[in-house]
């Protein structure tokens, strides 16, 4: 799996991508508030862990201001111990989120699937 490089950054290519995103974005803020019991299901169901990638900080605009990328290409939030939006802490909430991740970066795997998603 290619890790980012610290100056990594991850700009959707086309209007329509982002507008791809936006819906996503909304998506998930909506099931966050009215649809608890399926996020915590799927949650339940996803399988693997966070690659630190920092590609899901990418979804919105151009880059979430509170993503921080190390030497390493490694990344880390610099909310996370402080206050993490619904949409931060549960993404992916399903697989569907995990294909408008990769609209941002297909070469750059995720470290979260669900059984038959990889």
């Amino acid at each position: 799996m290619p890790s980012p490089t610290p100056s990594a950054s991850y700009a959707p290519a086309t209007f329509r991508i982002r507008l791809i995103l936006l819906k996503g974005v909304l998506r998930r803020m909506l099931l966050n508030l009215f649809a608890r019991r399926y996020v915590r299901d799927s949650l339940a169901r996803r399988l693997g862990s966070c690659a630190r990638c920092g590609v899901c900080c990418h979804l919105v605009a151009n880059k979430c201001s509170a993503l921080r990328l190390d030497a390493h290409g490694g990344s880390s939030c610099a909310l996370y111990t402080v206050y993490r939006l619904p949409n931060c802490r549960t993404f992916p909430i399903d697989p569907r989120d995990l294909a408008d991740r990769n609209l941002v970066a297909p070469d750059v795997a995720c470290g979260y699937h669900w059984d038959g998603n990889r």
